[in-house]
Parts: C-alpha cells; structure tokens; sequence
C-alpha cells in the first residue's frame, strides 16, 4: 500500500497539488494596473516574449491520433431535435450560442493569466504556418487553456515553465499563500473591512495594490465580454417562444451588467423555478478551481479576525456555460424521482442537527431538465481529463440558495451519450469478474447520476466553507454515498427493482474505477475513497485473476456508514477532521494501481474534446 498524503508526489511521479508556499523564485511575476479600465483584454501584462513548447511535432501527432483525442459531438444542425424547434426558438438558439461564446475567454483568464497570451502566441504561428502551433491549438481548444490532464489525471503542459498556480488566475501568480495570508491580517488591522470582504468573495479577480491587495468585481474586469453576452440574452426576447425563459434571460442580463450580487440571486432564483421550457440556457457558477481561498481558515489569527468582522470565505466561481434543447421524454423519466426527496431527507442520517432544504411540510423547491446540449463553453466545455453530464446548482454559497431559492438539476444526454459510448466489453473483461457482466448497464450510470445529483440537495448547507479546501471532495463524497445508500430505501417503496438495485451498484464500482490518482480533483478523489472503502470493508474483492467481484448487502451497508461519516464531517465544520478524514481513504494502493493497470492497456484514450456544429453554423456568420 502506497500512501497518499496531500500535496506529495505519488509513486508514479504525478505532481500532487499542494497548499504549501510557492517559491518566488520559480514563478513568473505579473504586474497589474489596478484601474481596471487600464487592464487589458487578457487582464494581465506578462513578461513572456514568447512560449517554448510542450510537446514536439511528433509528440503532438500522437496525442492527437483518432484513438487518443476522441470527439464528442453536440447536436447537428441536421437533426430532428433541431429540425422540429419553432423558428423562433431557433433564432433564440443563435442568440444563446453568442452569449455563450463571449464567456470562453473569461474562463481562460481566470484558469491562468498566460493562456490568453499564448493562444495570440498560437494563432501567430498559425498564420506563419508552423506545424507545432497548429497542433498545439487543436490541444488547447479542446482543454481550454495550456494546463490540462489526461483521464487518468496525468499532466497535459502544453507549454514549459508554465505550472497551475493555486490561485489559478483568480489571484496575483506570485502570491504565496503565507503572503496572502499576512496581507489579510494587514488590512484587517488598518479595519478595511470591506475590501477584505470583496476579495474573500466568489465574484473578484484579486490584482496587487502595492504592498495590498485590490478585489475588482467580474461584471467590471470583463465588462466586455459580460457586455456581449448581457446584449444577446435580451435580444432574445424578439424571438423567444417561452415567457419564463424570456423572464429568465432578461434578468439575467441585467445580473450581468451591474456590480450587485442581489441581481445574481434573482435571476438564479428565477432559473431554478424554469420547468416546461424548450429551450435551457446555464450560466453555471461552481467553486471547484481555487486552491487560494479556503485556505484562510488554517491560519488561526486570520480566522479569529475574520470571525470578529462576520467575514464569510467563499472560493472564487469559475464560469462555465451551456445551450440546449429540452428532451422532453427524458425530463419526464427524471421527474418520477422527486416525489421520494423528502423521503430520502427523512432518511439521512442526523437530519435533526441541521435545516433541511426539502421536508415533507414544504413543496419541494427542485426543477430537473434532461437537455440535447448545443453549446458548452468556458468551464463547462473545457474537457481536461473528463466533462460534467450533470449539475444541480445554483451551489450553497450562493445567495439565492440562503435566502429559501431552489434547485435545479439540468442533465446533458448527448455528453453522457457520448461517454458511455466507448465500448465497455473489453474493459469489463479486463477488471470485473464474469459473472456480474449481466448487472452492467449505461441507462443505470444515468440512474446513478440522477441520484448523485439529487443527493446535492440534501444534507447540511450552512458552514461548509469552513472545512477548506476539502469541502468539495466531502461533498461530492456524500452525493455519491448517499446514493447508493438511498438505493435501498427506493428499492422498498418500488421505485426501484432489486436488479435495478444490482445494476446501479455494479456500474458504479465498474464505471468510477479510477484510472490514476488525481487527488486535486474531487470527483476522482472521491472515486479512489469508495473503492478503498469498499475493498477494507468487503465491499469489493477479488477473484484470483485480480478482477472485483461485488457484494451487494456490503455495498449498502458500507454506503450507510460513509454517508454517516460524511455528514458528521460536515456538521463538524473542523477543516483538520476533513483531512484526517480524506487522507485516511485517499490512498492509491496495489489494488488500485492494478485495475488502472488493467483497464489502461485496453484502452488508449487520452483525452476528448466537444464538437458543436449548430455553434460553428452560427458563429462563421459573424
């Protein structure tokens, strides 16, 4: 067994993100003007000349062959999703499809100050001809940015001497986490309160202010680009069929003209009520990326000040969006599981120590969609190792959320499609024992997903910021858990039969396997916890080829604990019982190494990327 601490190297030599201070010395300076009308496009003025390249011609040639770069394609322009949309709809798609795009290259400042500045470093080599410049941007669009990973979370540098800082683009690149901390307390001591507030908030990009630090508000920094899209969403109302999403777009538009957080939660309040649209439209703002906020509450001073001035620590949002098509069938199929949600309340476990989101008293504030995706961009389209098929958002952080808004699970059917296409039988036979074969299903990874995404809803809500950086992974670790916990429970009311029961279990344990330890990424993270669990616990075990073999009333019983385990974690708000708690199950072990091994050599894909032939329809006419 090979353990894991965080922010070590692993026994494969993959660098393993890390809280500690950054060397100075070893880091790129950026210098900024804190007049944001004097910031540029990128937002950030680099010392780079130029970029030396991460890969050579040859290199890149085969990261880029067919078996290794897969496509994923959205829905076409020829089909009947598409064909059978009122006319109306379908200029609103176009609509939709602008405003999206104008968030791509928000998404790429705020992932790392150089990647604005090496795609013009590309498309100059491009326009010159060079052949690594023009495969190295086929690399970069389909990850977004010049850092991305591979589906067993292997580095993808696409330039040297360019590294994932922890406060990605969301902070100085310089900015040690000691330094920020001091900075902080600094400010506090002067009582700027305030200022402290806007760069401790989801919203900010955090410039140098001399020896201080500046927070400038999204919808000023990328004024423009917020602008772009505030103008097509409400063109949209000429043209859409659908009052509440006309409602919706608007103000949501206006959210993203003004510096007034109040504005976000309207219209994520209104987003969460839409159920019988044709259309969706998702400005998902999640909190995944940014190692360099939560980190506060590890300097106990710091905390103490921030706790005195009633200062709440919210890592900073990334922006991801998507355009769809509703699927009607397919929102039909996810609704028949919202009448159980204050069931499945009912049945977590210290449910009486925190407030409940759904009850059985109150209507059950919760919409869910099953879409035909046309467009993904900035986050959400940014494929690096793997892509979202689902969200339920808006997040716990947000202020619609904390003041009574619901839910809304939006699920992607052509990219959950797509991912599920590639053909399971060899990687079956190389890590699952014969006899369990039958229980795999595609359509029960979907059940699953659905579960996951709804188990988003319940638990605690209140004070999970306080546990840090491990907040994200605790919490994607008790919607998976509480998933197959709640299994058993819908298996008694009907809902779900027990070979659908098997079905869900097996395509989890077979489907999440993971494939390297990525421990800086929650969702595999939590994929190495289970597994672990279930192997300790008798969950999983071996035949005498090395292939899992299941034992399902294990499986439910080890589900119920994990997910008391979770929960506890959660009401503790103690960052340090988070930790003990990851580091004791996120451990990448003989076992592990194994079925990665195994599943690895029978399947050559490194990396994917999204194909939107309606957005290149609509944007060549630009």
């Amino acid at each position: 067994m090979k353990i894991l601490p965080i922010g070590v190297l692993n026994r494969k030599g993959l660098e393993i993100y890390s809280n500690k201070s950054i060397d100075n010395n070893k880091v790129f300076n950026n210098s900024y003007d804190v007049n944001v009308n004097q910031v540029s496009f990128a937002g950030n003025n680099t010392n780079f000349n130029t970029f030396e390249y991460g890969y050579s011609t040859e290199e890149l040639k085969d990261r880029l062959s067919p078996k290794k770069y897969t496509k994923w394609t959205l829905v076409d322009v020829d089909s009947d999703v598409y064909k059978n949309l009122n006319q109306g709809d379908k200029k609103t798609l176009e609509h939709l499809v602008k405003a999206a795009e104008a968030f791509d290259s928000v998404y790429k400042r705020l992932d790392n100050v150089h990647n604005l500045e090496f795609e013009k470093f590309l498309n100059i080599g491009i326009s010159k001809g060079e052949p690594q410049a023009i495969l190295t941007k086929k690399l970069y669009d389909g990850q977004k940015g010049i850092i991305g990973k591979t589906v067993s979370g292997q580095a993808v540098a696409l330039a040297k001497n360019v590294k994932v800082m922890p406060g990605k683009g969301f902070y100085p690149e310089d900015l040690t986490e000691k330094e920020f901390h001091q900075i902080l307390i600094n400010m506090l001591e002067k009582e700027k309160v305030d200022e402290v507030r806007n760069i401790l908030n989801q919203r900010s990009v955090v410039l140098r202010d001399n020896d201080e630090l500046k927070a400038i508000d999204y919808t000023e920094f990328f004024k423009p680009e917020f602008s772009k899209a505030a103008d097509e969403l409400e063109l949209v109302a000429k043209t859409s069929t659908n009052k509440d999403f006309t409602e919706y777009l608007i103000l949501q538009a206006k959210a993203l003209r003004e510096n007034d957080p109040n504005l976000d939660c309207v219209a994520d309040k209104k987003w969460a009520t839409l159920q019988d649209t044709p259309l969706e439209f998702t400005i998902g703002r999640e909190c995944y990326s940014d190692k360099m906020t939560p980190t506060v509450v590890k300097n106990p001073k710091l905390k103490a000040m921030l706790d005195m001035y009633d200062i709440p620590v919210y890592a900073k949002d990334n922006i991801g969006v998507r355009v769809g098509i509703v699927n009607p069938q397919g929102t039909k199929y996810l609704l028949g599981i919202k009448k159980y949600l204050p069931l499945m309340a009912e049945k977590m476990p210290l449910k009486d120590q925190y407030k409940q989101n759904i009850t059985s008293s109150n209507n059950v504030k919760q919409t869910m969609v099953d879409a035909h995706i046309v467009d993904m961009t900035g986050a959400n389209g940014a494929y690096r190792g793997g892509i979202s098929i689902a969200s339920n958002l808006p997040n716990s952080d947000k202020l619609a959320v904390q003041t009574g808004g619901g839910f809304r699970n939006v699920y992607n059917k052509d990219l959950r499609e797509a991912k599920y296409a590639d053909g399971a039988e060899k990687k079956l036979n190389a890590v699952l024992n014969d006899s369990y074969h039958k229980y795999f299903k595609t359509d029960a990874l979907h059940d699953f997903t659905i579960l996951h995404e709804n188990l988003h809803s319940l638990g605690p809500k209140e004070g999970l910021e306080m546990l840090g950086v491990y907040k994200n992974t605790i919490e994607e670790y008790k919607a998976d858990v509480g998933s197959l916990a709640m299994l058993e429970e819908l298996k008694k009311q009907g809902f779900y039969t027990p070979q659908k029961q098997k079905e869900i279990i097996t395509s989890l344990i077979f489907g999440y396997t993971p494939l390297g330890a990525d421990i800086n990424n929650a969702h595999v993270t939590r994929n190495v916890m289970q597994h672990n669990y279930f192997i300790q616990n008798g969950g999983i075990i071996f035949d005498s080829e090395g292939k899992m073999k299941i034992d399902f009333a294990k499986i439910t019983e080890c589900a119920r604990q994990m997910l008391h385990d979770a929960i506890e974690i959660q009401l503790s708000k103690n960052e340090k019982m988070a930790k003990d708690y990851i580091e004791k199950y996120a451990v990448w072990t003989d076992e592990l190494d194994m079925l990665a091994t195994k599943l690895k050599s029978v399947d050559t894909r490194l990396n994917s990327y999204l194909y939107s032939p309606i957005a290149k329809k609509v944007l060549k006419s630009l």
